[in-house]
């Protein structure tokens, strides 16, 4: 204390609640951050190169999926089985916005796709051609097992008898994403000369 403060009161000390513990002065200032829109989901390109220097990836819509997945019967259906993924190659029917698999009382899947949700997919490629597409669905899945929607299901056109023990799975049509693998128009296709000697592009002379 220098002299100068000997005739200057002292600070008054803060008051002590009923407890008998002075409250620490808060020195922490909370502000709100802005909250940020939601970028909408988007695709930048409606085709992109592949790793095939004469091929392009086509992104396809939600309709071309749906008509794609109709054209087919086989596809892959990713559940979890005790806690570790599992992939199970089925027979499938698209019916409205679901995807409809038959299976067995006894199978995996039924346990592993009951109130979860799951991923479904199916593709068709050529090997020669190097073309071809892919769709994924991921929704939620239930277990149908009432004996009148059985009956119902039983309507659609499957291969072969139906298991006396049958039931179905569902999943339904959340996110459903996919690609389509074509040639690129950009890139001429080398083909060889008819002399067997000499390689010549598509549409070019000599």
């Amino acid at each position: 204390m220098t002299p100068a403060d000997a005739g200057r009161p002292a600070p008054a000390a803060p008051a002590v609640p009923a407890g008998g513990r002075a409250a620490a002065p808060s020195s922490t200032r909370r502000c709100r951050l802005p909250r940020l829109p939601r970028p909408e989901p988007r695709c930048e390109e409606s085709s992109v190169p592949t790793t095939d220097p004469d091929r392009l990836v086509e992104l396809l819509d939600h309709g071309e999926c749906r008509d794609l997945l109709a054209g087919v019967r086989i596809g892959r259906l990713g559940f979890t089985c005790d806690a570790l993924p599992a992939i199970q190659p089925v027979t499938f029917r698209l019916h409205g916005d679901r995807v409809v698999i038959p299976a067995r009382a006894g199978s995996r899947m039924v346990p592993g796709t009951r109130g979860a949700v799951v991923a479904f997919q199916a593709d068709a490629f050529d090997a020669e051609t190097r073309t071809g597409w892919t769709v994924t669905v991921v929704g939620p899945a239930r277990s149908v097992t009432d004996p009148v929607d059985v009956a119902a299901l039983d309507g659609l056109p499957w291969p072969g008898a139906l298991r006396p023990d049958r039931r179905y799975i569902c999943v339904e049509l959340g996110m459903v994403s996919g690609w389509r693998a074509v040639p690129d128009p950009a890139v001429a296709v080398v083909h060889p000369s008819p002399d067997g000697g000499r390689l010549r592009r598509a549409g070019h002379a000599g």
